[in-house]
């Protein structure tokens, strides 16, 4: 901006001499240098993470064209379902956040802040009652948290990232539901169950670790 308001004042006060016609190609030259690195960038990238607190996960990040294209929104999302003799049961991820790239724009290392949430849903059977019956309930819980990491990404249209990062929040290791007597409907009682062991997690804190591929556009 500075370099055309200097051209714009010199134009008028000396002419369209030969220095003037090289100073103007060198501006129009560094402007374009300046839009081509802007069209480079590539703002769009999708692909997968493995590691932990999640097995899996698909992700997407969008770099913003303010702040010099240094920040970038992203969105993680999991499922996962099992079941065993006596429950069925759903794992939930989902994560959304902010990351800085602290010197390349688009690329390189990057802190980022976020808030992640995993549901943990579960239909059990075979519960035992205080009354000697057996009965049957559905419970849910959320285990959520406030997450800080460090990454890398590499650029170009296929990229690998790798990210470490800690988190804090509301991580109970117990689920309380109501369950029904399977023989008496009348019969309700409260009932609890504890929430399977998940790599990372442990009580009140949460260990991120990953590493990632996919594609940008």
């Amino acid at each position: 901006m500075r370099k055309q308001f200097l051209l714009l004042i010199i134009l008028p006060t000396f002419g369209f001499g030969n220095m003037n016609k090289e100073l103007l190609t060198i501006v129009i030259h560094e402007e374009k240098d300046s839009l081509s690195i802007e069209y480079d960038i590539k703002r769009f990238s999708a692909g997968l993470k493995f590691g932990f607190p999640y097995m899996a996960v698909v992700g997407s990040q969008y770099i913003l064209p303010f702040f010099d294209n240094h920040i970038a929104p992203y969105f993680d999302y999991s499922q996962y379902s099992y079941e065993d003799y006596d429950r069925e049961a759903e794992f939930l991820f989902s994560e959304w956040g902010i990351s800085y790239f602290i010197k390349e724009k688009g690329k390189g290392v990057y802190i980022g802040l976020s808030y992640s949430n995993l549901s943990y849903n579960a239909n059990f059977m075979n519960v035992p009652l205080t009354n000697g019956s057996v009965g049957s309930g559905q419970g849910k819980v959320d285990l959520t948290t406030t997450n800080l990491r460090i990454g890398m990404k590499t650029g170009g249209a296929f990229y690998f990232r790798i990210e470490m990062g800690y988190g804090l929040g509301n991580l109970p290791k117990i689920m309380t539901f109501k369950a029904t007597d399977n023989f008496n409907p009348n019969h309700k009682e409260l009932a609890s169950s504890g929430i399977p062991k998940i790599d990372g997690v442990d009580e009140n804190r949460m260990l991120v670790g990953n590493l990632g591929f996919g594609l940008s556009f």
